[in-house]
């Protein structure tokens, strides 16, 4: 994904583009991100098996990206990238903690965070988008 340098610049970048997207302020603490083999997010999230998930945001411990993604060189991959900068800001605002069902709080930031990663993909001239509908469902059955 290139240099630290540039990772940094391009989560600025994209938190900037956040704000004007969805109008959340730009953190002054920016997430860790870390570069992983998919592998790891296999074993973190996916039980060990093979699954399609390329990023995955964690309050306490920042950003996991897979490595088969190259954020820097591809909209696509910094579409996914800024849909987990996306958490972090719903984090930090603290905008849908008052849902009290844990499955209905989780469905409110993924309506949002591919909300705002499509309108991102719209705007950089990228034909593809992200449906709700295509999640590996973390709440049973519930939203089919």
């Amino acid at each position: 994904m290139g240099s630290n340098n540039t990772l940094v610049e391009l989560v600025a970048e994209l938190f900037t583009a956040i704000k004007l997207l969805s109008g959340y302020p730009v953190p002054d603490i920016l997430p860790e991100v870390h570069v992983v083999p998919p592998t790891q997010i296999h074993s973190m999230l996916c039980k060990g098996k093979p699954c399609g998930i390329k990023a995955f945001y964690l309050p306490d411990r920042g950003i996991f990206v897979s490595d088969t993604v190259d954020p820097s060189q591809d909209t696509f991959a910094r579409s996914i990238l800024l849909h987990e900068l996306v958490h972090h800001v719903q984090h930090l605002s603290g905008r849908f903690d008052r849902i009290g069902d844990q499955c209905d709080r989780w469905f409110s930031k993924e309506r949002e965070a591919y909300q705002v990663q499509n309108a991102y993909l719209q705007d950089q001239g990228e034909r593809r988008r992200f449906a709700l509908d295509s999640l590996p469902f973390m709440c049973g059955d519930r939203g089919k």
